[in-house]
């Protein structure tokens, strides 16, 4: 007979035996599922990265041609606003042009209404003065005028 010790040692290989028998295809089962789990996790990981390495790359571009686009709109500004600019300058020199050609003929104008204004006066001086010259003459030569006018009508008449 065996001893105690032969029995433990017995059952103990027994025990692990059947374990190692009865235990293995479930065991190599619970950890082929958990491999292929964790193989599932990583293609499904590496399909994530895949994924947003993409949307990463069509983000760039779209901010890439968003910047292009923003760049396009500030310089198409920037041209328009010194077209604007130069028009603005341009409309503002001949209007400048127009208002001193108005000047100018207003100028002229007023000028030749003074010339014509201080021609009437003189004139009006001048006829003034004549009269006046006139009215003495006659005062100191309206009687004998008179007398030489009356004496000169016999000579005329027998002419």
């Amino acid at each position: 007979m065996m001893s105690t010790e032969g029995w433990i040692v017995l059952s103990t290989i027994i025990t692990v035996t059947l374990v190692v028998v009865k235990g293995k295809q479930p065991v190599l089962a619970m950890l082929d599922a958990r491999s292929e789990k964790i193989r599932r996790t990583l293609e499904e990981a590496e399909q994530l990265k895949a994924e947003a390495e993409t949307l990463l790359a069509e983000s760039q571009k779209k901010q890439r041609d968003a910047l292009q686009t923003a760049q396009k709109i500030i310089d198409h500004a920037k041209e328009t606003a010194v077209r604007i600019q130069e028009e603005a300058e341009e409309n503002l020199e001949q209007s400048l042009k127009r208002r001193e050609a108005q000047l100018l003929d207003r100028i002229s104008r007023a000028e030749s209404a003074a010339v014509a204004q201080i021609r009437n006066k003189a004139v009006d001086l001048a006829t003034q003065a004549a009269g006046a010259l006139l009215e003495d003459a006659m005062a100191k030569r309206g009687p004998k005028l008179v007398d030489e006018a009356i004496e000169e009508i016999p000579a005329c008449l027998s002419a």
